[in-house]
């Protein structure tokens, strides 16, 4: 394994590599739910490490939705429109039901959360009510945006 690897990895919770789960990465982000690193979104650096080069205008997709996922197995290579029609087809475009916090908002709560970062933290950080991130946190709200 390079090194390049290795210090990805490590900002990775991996849940044991499992195919299945969603590998949460750990470090930094955008605010908007993606990890970034040095060499760009996280999601897009781990395609390229463990599958392959993404073609021009191309962007990497989640089937999992979860957009701090970086497990290879969970992401796939689509043109802009392919990525918004998968968007779609999973009702996560507009015209759905609105909540009071938008989707980016509750990902980013939950990387927060998987990192370590204590509730009151996320709460003062994201200008969040401390209430309602102690409810995604023990999964009573905003269930299934960002899992």
């Amino acid at each position: 394994m390079t090194n390049r690897i290795i210090a990805f990895l490590k900002k990775v919770d991996t849940k044991g590599f499992s195919e299945t789960e969603c590998w949460t990465w750990l470090g930094a982000g955008k605010g908007n739910g993606y990890g970034h690193t040095s060499q760009g979104p996280a999601h897009r650096v781990s395609y390229e490490m463990f599958v392959g080069q993404i073609p021009e205008q191309m962007d990497v997709c989640h089937r999992c939705d979860n957009r701090s996922c970086v497990n290879p197995s969970h992401l796939f290579v689509g043109t802009r429109a392919d990525n918004m029609n998968d968007m779609k087809a999973k009702g996560r475009g507009a015209g759905g039901h609105r909540k009071h916090l938008k989707e980016a908002t509750v990902q980013e709560i939950r990387r927060r959360i998987s990192a370590g970062t204590s509730l009151r933290t996320i709460a003062e950080t994201l200008n969040v009510g401390y209430p309602t991130v102690t409810a995604v946190a023990r999964g009573d709200a905003y269930v299934g945006i960002g899992q």
